[in-house]
């Protein structure tokens, strides 16, 4: 599903009508039409009523294709007036009969860009990069498109804008297959680059989405959301005995598995917090339950190591004692 689409949800209303498509409905109100399908008409609260639902995961899309076209506008705005006034200058020292010329080559290559950047946005809502063996031939191709598309309508808005502008011709040489080449190069690297960025800033939004959902989770149901080996774990909060980081990991101990989550040690305390469990942070690297720990052990200058009623010991920081002191 594409995001210009919406889901739709059908409420009933007494006269039975769940389900029926939307042809048939408005058939049924017509008391001619309605013959046909062996229905008599209704009206009122007994019509169907219908709903518009967003669903979340497009709206993140959108919101950020939203910020990704602001970013990107002032982008070009930048690079069009750099390119622009190097251009220039090149034509200058070069003693060029027109080296105001560039300004609007540049204008025209720039603003076409832009307005085929929504077909670029298409092609990863229909074409997604998660799926690249599927996706990479339907993008390659695309580039063939937007390159011969960019080419044309920049040229023609050339060829009618420079005599207007300079009261001269503008010859692109559509002849020459080393022309379309050499833009077609471009063009590549100009469709890989938005739709990196577009691509690059729908996950962050998507992870954002995801984030919220998991702390819903955490402070709903008390359990918490652990993405390991591409797989979606639900823990109860109580179940966990201690989290460690691990690199760009976390290992999340339970008595009957350890995860290894890609997450960070914080956002693990801050859900660990919202499911209400009584888990503290003893150690940059280390967040245990209090209802596990069996002994403090002073090990000097504040530090101490705290033995849990699994047998393990974990460090705790001289920095956080005031947290596991309060707990224990």
């Amino acid at each position: 599903m594409t995001p210009g689409h919406q889901l739709r949800r059908r409420e009933t209303r007494p006269g039975g009508t769940s389900g029926w498509p939307l042809g048939r409905v408005a058939a049924c109100r017509d008391g001619r039409r309605g013959k046909r399908f062996g229905c008599e008409p209704v009206c009122g609260k007994e019509a169907l009523m219908t709903e518009d639902i967003r669903h979340p995961e497009l709206e993140a899309d959108r919101r950020a294709d939203r910020r990704t076209y602001l970013y990107f506008g002032c982008f070009l705005f930048a690079s069009f007036i750099v390119l622009s006034m190097s251009d220039q200058h090149d034509l200058r020292r070069a003693g060029a009969a027109y080296p105001d010329l560039p300004w609007l080559s540049q204008a025209t290559s720039h603003l076409v860009v832009f307005a085929l950047t929504p077909f670029i946005t298409f092609m990863l809502s229909r074409y997604p990069l998660s799926a690249w063996r599927r996706s990479l031939p339907m993008h390659l191709a695309a580039t063939v498109v937007f390159s011969a598309v960019h080419i044309v309508a920049m040229v023609a808005l050339r060829k009618l804008l420079t005599p207007l502008v300079f009261g001269v011709p503008y010859d692109f040489g559509f002849a020459d297959p080393s022309v379309w080449l050499y833009e077609f190069r471009k063009d590549l690297l100009t469709y890989a680059l938005i739709a990196a960025l577009f691509a690059m800033n729908r996950l962050a939004e998507q992870r954002g989405l995801e984030a919220k959902a998991a702390q819903a989770e955490a402070s709903e149901r008390h359990r918490l959301t652990l993405k390991s080996g591409g797989r979606t774990f639900f823990v109860d909060a109580g179940d966990i005995i201690r989290v460690r980081a691990a690199s760009n990991y976390v290992e999340v101990v339970t008595p009957g598995r350890t995860y290894l989550a890609r997450a960070t040690l914080s956002e693990l305390e801050k859900l660990l917090e919202s499911a209400g469990g009584r888990h503290v942070r003893v150690h940059r690297s280390h967040i245990v339950d209090t209802n596990h720990i069996r002994e403090i052990i002073p090990t000097g200058e504040g530090d101490v190591t705290l033995v849990l009623d699994t047998g393990e010991e974990v460090p705790g920081s001289r920095r956080y004692r005031d947290r596991y002191d309060a707990r224990t």
